[in-house]
């Protein structure tokens, strides 16, 4: 599984501090599907190592609800066991892997830990209950933004035997609700988010669970303020309920064009392709709309399925799932576009995550996964989660910055919104916004 961990700090407002070259800092970022941790040289600032893996938990369900349920029916403990037995090892090899790069004589020695992901993992990570969030009106056991020595997390788990000392503390950033989480904070504090800015920014970070942030930047009568929501997209992007979909790993379809007529497809690895990935299969739709092999309403001419290469084939029912996440996302993002005072210049977008990095953004255009006026000079960052977290990492004032963001960020419930369904259906045609 190609699993995203490139990114960029933003800008550390403190200096490089004194320290031996063997003081290290990890960041971690736990997502539901897959789990990075990032090793850094504290008195270089420089990133050392990286490791990403899968994460442990998906036996107990491919997405956040599964997991809730199983915990609520008892099996938190195990849930929570799994995370902290998984960080136990990648912490170890991430160090054996950050030794490498050391000056001689020296032997990583961990000083500090931040850790992001969204309000569900960082639950399990942490021991708060998830019962909370498993029925309305969704509320966490915590809003976080706090530290905790690693030991005292590892205590619960006594099988673990982890390489990093147990008094290590661990920073566990702030959440915006049950369903926007720390991930998004972070994305926001290295997509350098700013209450000051005189310019609207949109950050999307689009997969199983879409989540989206806008800011509003403040005018002569109201402040500024952040409007986050997330979109259930379900798991089209991750190509898991697809009839040929699979993980991007080599094998995997990641971009289909037209050319003579015929489709063509790129395969990661360059080898024969086994299957389509999430990218892939937004490719593929945008493919299929240019030839007219499908039609705006997602109709298959002549009622398919249609192959694109060697047993890897797109089905209606593959459409029809594609329609439904888009059309999620489309929705939340014009919603909150809608939210936008006039006046403002246009919103600046910022799309962040493994599936948005991967994303032709032309081709999600053609889809009518994102609306054309606003990526023009859309940004795709990769893993703002994980540099985000690494960014508190260095830095006092980017906490405090965190805080602030989180305290000026509201939770939109877009199903709740008067119109909403009717919008959502309106989106389900294949056509570029405007």
């Amino acid at each position: 599984m190609r699993i995203i961990t490139d990114g960029c700090l933003p800008d550390i407002p403190e200096p490089l501090p004194s320290c031996p070259p063997s003081d290290i800092a990890l960041a971690v970022d736990v997502g539901t599907t897959t789990v990075a941790v990032a090793a850094w040289s504290l008195s270089e600032r420089r990133i050392l190592a990286v490791v990403a893996e899968r994460n442990a938990q998906h036996v107990f369900g491919a997405d956040v609800i599964s997991r809730i349920d199983c915990a609520v029916r008892g099996s938190f403990g195990k849930i929570r066991a799994l995370i902290l037995s998984q960080l136990s090892r990648m912490f170890s090899s991430v160090l054996f892997s950050s030794s490498r790069e050391l000056p001689r004589g020296f032997r990583p020695a961990v000083r500090r830990i931040a850790v992001t992901g969204n309000t569900t993992m960082m639950s399990f990570l942490a021991g708060f209950p998830v019962d909370g969030l498993s029925a309305v009106p969704f509320r966490p056991a915590s809003q976080f933004g706090f530290e905790i020595p690693w030991g005292d997390l590892c205590a619960a788990v006594p099988s673990v035997n982890s390489a990093v000392p147990k008094n290590v503390p661990v920073y566990f950033p702030p959440v915006v609700g049950a369903f926007v989480g720390a991930d998004t904070v972070c994305a926001m504090v290295a997509s350098s988010f700013s209450l000051s800015s005189e310019k609207p920014v949109l950050l999307a970070d689009v997969g199983t669970n879409s989540e989206l942030a806008l800011l509003v930047p403040k005018t002569e009568k109201t402040p500024a303020k952040i409007l986050c929501t997330a979109a259930a997209a379900g798991p089209a992007f991750e190509a898991a309920n697809i009839s040929s979909g699979m993980p991007s790993v080599d094998g995997a379809v990641d971009k289909v064009s037209v050319v003579g007529g015929v489709f063509s497809a790129r395969v990661i690895g360059g080898k024969n392709a086994l299957g389509l990935c999430g990218s892939g299969l937004v490719s593929a739709v945008s493919a299929f709309l240019e030839c007219g092999a499908v039609g705006e309403d997602g109709a298959i001419a002549g009622g398919g399925p249609i192959e694109i290469c060697g047993g890897v084939f797109v089905s209606q029912e593959d459409i029809r799932n594609f329609q439904l996440a888009k059309s999620a996302v489309a929705t939340g993002i014009g919603f909150l576009l809608s939210r936008l005072p006039d006046g403002l210049p246009q919103a600046e977008f910022i799309i962040a995550g493994g599936f948005g990095s991967r994303i032709d953004v032309g081709e999600a255009v053609r889809t009518g996964l994102f609306p054309k006026k606003i990526c023009e000079s859309a940004l795709q960052v990769g893993n703002a989660a994980l540099f985000g977290a690494s960014a508190l990492l260095f830095s006092d004032s980017l906490r405090k910055k965190a805080d602030e963001l989180r305290a000026s960020s509201f939770l939109v419930n877009l199903a709740a919104i008067s119109g909403f369904q009717e919008k959502f259906l309106g989106n389900i045609s294949l056509r570029e916004m405007r």
